[in-house]
């Protein structure tokens, strides 16, 4: 570890709360429990989710690809028509594992038939039922760039929502609207909406992924030193929930590259840079299907951070 990188692990160490507001957000478990599932009228077996917190678990790690694998079966094994909550949440993570890859048609193509399923239900469907295709439906729209309509979607989400009964959907839609509202240049906006994400949200992955936005809304709105607490904080977490040298820990690595950045710590920056580009690498040589990077998110990043870091170095005007 550079004496750079250690100063500043040692400087966030003794940091125990965000400020502005993102204090007291971390998780209390470790995965959150499974939705439950209720017998479909039909007579046809519920679709089981029991080993959903897993599957986040692994995705987390860098297993993308084969989660994504895994599902497949499993989604074609599940009935068509009724009420099946378990099959839509397998359906709801196939969907943001596949934008995660940036994978836009499988995307679509599963939302397409989530769509179906809730035309089928009709007004029976429940609100959570049709705000989870809402946030969805706005996640792809965000993927395409298409902010104003994204964020429809998510404020449709919340509408249909009943926010004590179903805190993890309204924290999901709470950090889309975040996600949106920087896009369309908002980031004051956006930091309300990704605290009140994080304040609702009670799965650690859950809150580990606004987390990740946070440190890039407090860089937009002028808060370098908040955003470098952030991103020691997503750091801490990232080892103690998923693990060292996983997916996480290259995104944490990646945020805190990105605070210290905007800080004016070059040395670090390119220290957590060079950290998370070499878990990077290793997990994308792993990886069983080389067609697709296992984060487009975290691919950009680092491609962003490459090119900021060595035009500062090298005092080259951007």
């Amino acid at each position: 570890m550079t004496p750079a990188r250690s100063l500043v692990l040692a400087r966030l160490a003794t940091v125990l709360v965000l400020a502005a507001g993102l204090a007291g957000c971390k998780a209390g478990a470790r995965a959150g429990a499974a939705p439950a599932v209720v017998l479909d009228p039909s007579g046809s077996e519920p679709t089981a989710i029991s080993d959903l917190p897993i599957l986040r678990q692994k995705a987390a790690m860098g297993l993308v690809d084969v989660v994504r694998a895994e599902l497949v079966p499993r989604l074609a094994e599940a009935a068509d028509a009724g009420p099946d909550p378990g099959r839509d949440a397998l359906r709801a993570l196939a969907i943001e594992l596949a934008l995660r890859q940036d994978d836009q048609p499988a995307a679509l193509e599963q939302l397409q038939r989530l769509a179906r399923d809730l035309d089928r239900l009709g007004p029976s469907a429940s609100g959570a039922e049709r705000a989870r295709w809402h946030i969805l439906h706005g996640a792809l729209l965000s993927a395409q760039q298409r902010y104003a309509e994204a964020r429809g979607q998510n404020l449709e989400a919340l509408g249909a929502l009943d926010l004590t009964r179903d805190p993890g959907l309204a924290g999901d839609a709470f950090r889309g609207l975040a996600r949106q509202q920087l896009g369309l240049g908002q980031p004051d906006k956006a930091l309300e909406s990704v605290r009140r994400a994080m304040a609702v949200h009670k799965d650690s992955l859950a809150v580990f992924e606004d987390g990740v936005l946070a440190v890039d809304i407090l860089i937009a709105v002028d808060q370098p030193i908040e955003a470098v607490i952030a991103a020691g904080k997503l750091y801490d977490d990232a080892i103690a929930d998923v693990g060292p040298d996983t997916l996480a820990h290259a995104e944490a690595l990646a945020a805190a590259a990105s605070a210290t950045f905007a800080s004016g710590d070059l040395d670090a920056s390119i220290s957590f840079l060079t950290d998370a580009r070499k878990i990077w690498r290793e997990l994308q040589a792993a990886r069983s299907d080389p067609s697709l990077p296992l984060s487009a998110r975290l691919e950009r990043r680092l491609g962003e951070l490459d090119a900021v870091t060595r035009r500062a170095s090298t005092g080259t005007a951007p």
